[in-house]
């Protein structure tokens, strides 16, 4: 994974900038951002793929507002022996429905949302791999009002 921005340039730069706010909606969108940099649609993919390799780029799509569709999320914080680490990742990705998860240095080590068509699918999900993992003291942290600040990084 790339640690600076060292092996990017001034292009790179320009096309992460305009990719982090929007993509245009149309049916070739790599083409319409190569209009407005000057590159052809070959281009801009193949740089957006570079920086993908380099792991500047991990996703590339919509964020969808999963409440408006009925759905139900939640934080979740566990704790997590040590020696279960490896096997907990393992578990947590053959779960679709787990977004994120993170390894803190805390008391409950171990972060993860939930996101499932409903609460009871959501609670199923969270009760197999709290099983399967060996997860301790499992915190349930529902979703209360959201704020969407938004986030925009500099490149």
């Amino acid at each position: 994974m790339i640690q600076s921005g060292d092996k990017l340039d001034d292009l790179d730069r320009e096309i992460l900038n305009e990719i982090q706010l929007e993509v245009p909606l149309v049916p070739r969108p790599f083409q319409a951002l190569g209009g407005k940099f000057g590159l052809t649609e070959d281009e801009v993919i193949a740089r957006i793929r570079r920086m993908w390799d380099l792991g500047v780029v991990r996703r590339l799509g919509p964020i969808v507002n999963y409440p408006a569709w009925g759905m139900s999320g939640t934080l979740v914080a566990a704790k997590l022996p040590p020696e279960r680490v490896e096997d907990a990742r393992d578990i947590m990705a053959d779960y679709p429905e787990i977004t994120h998860a993170y390894l803190r240095e805390h008391e409950w080590n171990l972060w993860f949302t939930v996101i499932a068509e409903n609460e009871e699918a959501r609670t199923a999900v969270l009760e197999r791999v709290t099983e399967r993992a060996g997860l301790q003291d499992v915190r349930v942290l529902p979703k209360g009002k959201s704020f969407k600040l938004g986030v925009k990084f500099e490149v």
